[in-house]
């Protein structure tokens, strides 16, 4: 899989996340943010608007689909220990790793 690095979207929200890679061929996204600078979820919602090509303010809250206040304590600056979460948002599968990046791709269409 090779990634390329490519501005998609808004990511402007996130200071420490100058652009998004993407696998065109898997369509796969990947963007790192840095968790001393900036919320996971903040960095999710906004790897996730990039990939739909959609404005992160037209999202619905983050809550709707994971526990938001447990998804910045697994990965707050102070958490030492190896982490990876995946679940669904806005028809992307998500997956946050400890080392803050997220990777999103399109949902599997059943």
């Amino acid at each position: 899989m090779t990634f390329s690095q490519e501005t998609l979207g808004p990511v402007e929200i996130i200071d420490s996340m100058p652009f998004v890679e993407v696998d065109v061929d898997s369509e796969r996204f990947r963007a790192a943010f840095d968790s001393d600078r900036d919320s996971a979820s903040l960095a999710v919602v906004a790897v996730v608007a990039a990939a739909a090509h959609r404005d992160p303010f037209d999202l619905p809250p983050l809550h709707s689909a994971i526990d938001s206040s447990a998804l910045e304590a697994l990965f707050s600056k102070s958490t030492t220990s190896r982490q990876r979460v995946s679940f669904r948002y806005e028809g992307f599968d998500v997956t946050v790793f400890d080392g803050g990046t997220i990777e999103v791709s399109p949902m599997e269409a059943a």
